[in-house]
């Protein structure tokens, strides 16, 4: 009877030896509580610089929105450019109440939100400043259509009509801006845009 108590000891040895391993495995892979309250620490501290940038990104567009705001009640100001103002404000805030409520906003939404429209008419200088800048634009937006024509084994209609679609778009607000028209700044912003190089 003395060597039951070895049997039983030697068929639950796989046992004892698997449980040994499995706790120092799990003791193992286990976070000290050292390491894991660095990473919440962490964590905190990079939540609370979200928080920040986000908090400063929301004032940055309440004084936009409020300049725009100001800006639509000028007197002095062009039905044009108090549309301008308008959709400015109305960008602004829009991004302001997305922010607010958790959504997430792209941040060339942000800086078009943020633009700053001048406030007057146009001067002279800045109008022939302008067209010079939309002018080059135009050139650098056919320049691009024709590489697409030259260097690419395949014609791409898809891609040559995007500088297309641009040049057109550049030689007509620099136009109407040669004319003396009345022009919305984003239609400007838009006809000053060269899409990026296809090759």
């Amino acid at each position: 009877m003395s060597n039951f108590p070895d049997r039983i000891g030697l068929r639950n040895l796989p046992m004892v030896f698997l449980a040994g391993s499995l706790a120092f495995v799990v003791s193992a892979c286990a976070p000290s509580s050292q390491s894991l309250a660095q990473q919440q620490n962490a964590n905190a501290l990079s939540q609370s610089a979200a928080s920040d940038q986000m908090a400063q990104t929301i004032s940055r567009l309440q004084i936009a929105k409020a300049r725009d705001e100001g800006n639509i009640n000028n007197p002095n100001i062009t039905a044009v450019r108090r549309e301008d103002f308008t959709v400015q404000a109305a960008k602004a805030d829009r991004a302001i109440k997305e922010l607010q409520h958790g959504y997430p906003v792209p941040h060339d939404e942000i800086e078009d939100a943020l633009l700053e429209v001048p406030s007057q008419r146009i001067s002279p200088e800045y109008r022939a400043q302008l067209i010079q800048e939309l002018l080059k634009a135009k050139q650098l937006d056919e320049k691009r259509e024709q590489e697409i024509l030259i260097y690419w084994k395949d014609d791409q209609p898809i891609e040559r009509s995007k500088f297309s679609l641009q040049a057109q778009r550049a030689a007509k607000v620099a136009k109407d801006l040669q004319l003396g028209e009345s022009v919305h700044w984003a239609e400007i912003e838009q006809a000053l845009y060269v899409p990026p190089d296809a090759l």
